[in-house]
């Protein structure tokens, strides 16, 4: 008989315990409080502990979960017995079928539950059902552990693991050097070559990628956390095209095949051909896994284990297919459609939580009311055999660090992660991670309640350590020891990225561009000399500021309500084409591409998120000098990170369409700008000077002018001069050398049409004579506006070729020829 496995009773009988107890003794209650804000600064500087609009979602605890080598060893045995019977219940179920003509499982079970799809039956033959797990474990009324719940589909967690270690390790080097425990780098290593072997068909293609929704919120970002740390790609439904029998990635060089995906979408949602049309997957996915051209973790069909319906029947299941005893226990859990297994729960209700296989929900039955109780069983009574009910654990009592540094009990659970790393059934080998996703909380039934979307509702957690007596690898990066072929290439860029990053660097300029123009009207509206003239040419940089953001280009063209409403409007965080509105844009694209950017990027991104909720509600008039301090910071960070991703990022394509993006926004916007201040009534030379000192340029023209100011030289400087970085002609110049440099998608020789339209915008200006468009007393003459809207056409033109040719692919017959 296998020996139970029981979770450490007595804290101080392991010596790391004592010695960390110790150590937390001789710290300064500040230093402790030092140390938690520290490690939460840490996750908040990864992104994934926040959802779009910066609320918290995760606190990480400063004490670890210590757990002895000898008792994960006896778990580890456990969860691997448990990972291979899953696997062989999976192959079972939808395949022959033998436990439901045994009648170990009864048939309604299964063909009651939402979570059995038809559409998975023989979806594999010998190829591995179930190669990654997620197992949930507390411990017991006996003080065993016991698993009370399995993740399949959305295997949540896995990224915070990597998370909190590598927090821990950057933030407690003294306790790190103190207490040996083993590592995770080997079991990511292990996923990597488990997703890069594929079904070992011998294809030169090693591309993997990691599914997610297109939601931003923090599940999204822990997949980019993985993703970027696994080295795979992040990709969502719309970057798959089925073709050939396969699944292809979309991307900048054409469509390359994908050979294996980790995969982080609802089951019913990976297929909309084969499983809920409309859904956010890929069509063809299932028919790719059919014809073993794609290794999916998992496949779609595995969530059934998640359902919990299989919890009543799992030991009789593992004599049946193992013909071994279980190892770990499972939560004792009945079966609604067994008429004793019903009435012992109604007779001890309170220590059950009961859950509809139709509809996934669950009761908690100690919280309903004697009236609920009563409706709840009568609704059972009319479909009995369609409801389960697992007993609720008392779980682990564990120490936790408050923010104050004092330590307080709380109720633990852990979430085991395991890879089923072999081909073949019956010979499949089990590698458990070394460490484990603890949470922890007041309420022990709220951990066991089942989060069918991850964990939306945010948790405490703890680093888990399991302790061992050398130390082991500690990163992915190992030393080769064999010859190295040298290499820059830096891998496939996935259209929908490129996208992202095009429209990152038009936002980022969009908005720079604004709070300069807003920097600039409010600095002359805080002078003394607030005659007409000068409301005049506030007003006339506000109407740039409120239309900046709209599809036209004629700002100059709109009725400009007064300055109080058009501050009223450009502050308002329910506008969408206002600052804040912008800023969220700039954000939204910047997280869709977070695994491309490094910790410094990250931070001043942060930085600027902060300065998003500092931003006033409504404009705080009698003060603004408030305002021009939050618009100085907010330019100050977005020169930073210009700087920091021209430092950082290889000349790849990644940077090319962000500064595609940049410069051809700066030209669009400078071109605006210009026609708001020149076209149409003579500017004052308040409002020039403003405009020198918004486009940086004030120093330039002193020197070429000294202190006269024309309005033909001050267009020559911004229009015409290729060599002033912020006149339109130096940002035609950038955008024609970028789209030489783009990935051609054609074999004919001849210039792509971005090629062309960018040679057009400089052709245009070239032939530009402002001695032309300004009449002796140097005001601007109609042909002015004429030229400055073509060149915004032709701007406009370039993008929506950008976005046709590289996002959209609005041409594949071409590419396909080539495969």
């Amino acid at each position: 008989m296998p020996q139970p496995i029981h979770e450490q009773q007595h804290w101080h009988d392991l010596p790391q315990w004592r010695q960390l107890l110790f150590w937390w003794q001789r710290q300064p209650a500040q230093r402790l409080q030092q140390l938690y804000n520290e490690l939460q600064h840490q996750l908040r500087e990864n992104g994934a502990t926040f959802d779009p609009w910066h609320q918290q979602q995760r606190q990480l605890d400063l004490m670890p979960w210590l757990i002895s080598e000898t008792q994960w060893q006896q778990l580890e045995a456990g969860i691997a017995q448990r990972h291979q019977l899953l696997n062989a219940i999976l192959h079972d179920l939808y395949g022959p079928q033998q436990l439901l003509q045994q009648q170990i499982i009864p048939p309604d079970v299964i063909f009651l539950n939402k979570d059995y799809l038809l559409p998975c039956s023989g979806l594999l033959d010998t190829a591995t059902w179930l190669p990654m797990l997620a197992t949930d474990i507390g411990r017991n009324s006996n003080g065993q552990f016991c698993a009370y719940s399995d993740n399949t589909q959305l295997p949540a967690g896995l990224g915070y693991v990597l998370e909190h270690r590598l927090a821990f390790n950057n933030t407690t080097t003294e306790l790190n050097s103190e207490v040996k425990k083993s590592q995770l780098a080997g079991f990511f290593r292990q996923m990597q070559q488990l997703l890069q072997h594929g079904h070992g068909n011998g294809s030169e293609h090693k591309l993997a990628g990691l599914l997610t929704h297109n939601q931003r919120d923090a599940a999204y970002f822990e997949h980019a956390f993985l993703a970027n740390y696994l080295d795979i790609a992040l990709v969502q439904g719309a970057d798959l095209m089925f073709k050939d029998s396969r699944l292809w990635l979309k991307t900048l060089s054409g469509l390359q095949p994908l050979q294996s995906l980790l995969r982080y979408l609802p089951d019913n949602s990976c297929d909309p051909l084969e499983l809920e049309p409309g859904s956010s997957g890929s069509a063809g996915l299932l028919q790719s896994i059919r014809q073993k051209q794609l290794l999916c973790v998992n496949p779609p069909g595995s969530a059934l284990l998640d359902s919990g319906a299989l919890l009543p029947f799992l030991a009789q299941c593992c004599e049946f297919l193992l013909q071994q005893p279980l190892l770990l226990p499972t939560v004792p859990a009945l079966w609604c459609g067994n008429a004793s297994q019903l009435a012992q729960i109604q007779s001890d209700s309170h220590n059950y939580c009961l859950q509809h296989l139709l509809s996934a929900q669950q009761w908690q039955l100690a919280g309903l009311t004697a009236t609920e109780q009563t409706a709840l069983w009568q609704q059972v009574a009319r479909q009995p055999a369609a409801y389960i009910a697992r007993q609720l654990l008392p779980l682990s009592q564990l120490p936790c660090c408050d923010k104050n540094g004092e330590l307080q009990p709380r109720s633990g659970a852990l979430r085991v992660f395991s890879l089923l790393t072999d081909r073949d059934v019956g010979q499949a080998e089990v590698t458990v991670m070394p460490g484990a996703l603890g949470r922890v909380s007041t309420d022990s039934h709220k951990l066991q309640h089942a989060d069918r979307a991850g964990f939306s509702a945010g948790f405490t957690a703890k680093d888990v350590w399991v302790l061992a007596n050398k130390a082991q690898a500690v990163s992915l990066l190992k030393s080769a020891k064999h010859q190295v072929t040298l290499s820059r290439q830096s891998g496939l860029l996935p259209s929908r990225v490129a996208d992202h990053l095009f429209w990152l660097g038009r936002y980022n300029e969009r908005l720079n561009l604004i709070c300069r123009a807003l920097r600039a009207a409010l600095t002359l509206l805080n002078n003394n000399n607030t005659g007409d003239n000068t409301r005049q040419d506030a007003r006339c940089l506000l109407s740039f500021c409120l239309h900046a953001n709209s599809s036209s280009d004629d700002s100059a063209g709109y009725a400009l309500p007064g300055l109080q409403p058009a501050l009223d409007q450009l502050f308002s965080a329910d506008n969408p084409t206002g600052v804040v509105g912008i800023m969220k844009n700039l954000l939204y694209n910047a997280q869709s591409v977070r695994e491309y950017f490094g910790e410094d990027t990250w931070y001043v991104l942060d930085k600027l998120q902060n300065a998003i909720y500092r931003w006033p509600t409504q404009p705080q008039w009698q003060q603004p000098a408030t305002l021009l301090r939050t618009l100085d910071e907010i330019v100050l960070l977005q020169t930073a990170i210009y700087g920091l991703n021209n430092e950082t990022m290889s000349r790849t394509q990644t940077l090319r369409f962000m500064d595609l993006g940049q410069h051809l926004e700066r030209a669009q916007q400078s071109c605006s700008l210009l026609q708001a201040v020149f076209a149409n009534t003579p500017p004052t030379d308040e409002l020039m000077e403003a405009l020198l000192r918004l486009a940086d340029t004030l120093m330039t023209y002193r020197r070429r002018y000294h202190t006269e100011l024309h309005p033909l030289a001050i267009m020559d400087l911004l229009l015409l001069d290729d060599s002033t970085p912020r006149s339109v002609s130096y940002q035609c110049a950038r955008l024609l050398r970028q789209t030489e440099k783009l990935p051609a998608l054609h074999n004919d020789n001849k210039l792509s049409r971005e090629q062309r339209l960018a040679m057009e915008l400089v052709t245009l200006l070239q032939q530009i004579d402002l001695q032309q468009l300004f009449d002796a007393q140097q005001h601007a003459l109609p042909g002015l506006s004429l030229q400055l809207h073509q060149l915004q056409q032709t701007l406009r033109q370039l993008s929506d070729s950008v976005t046709l040719s590289y996002f959209n692919h609005a041409d594949l017959s071409s590419q396909w020829q080539s495969f």
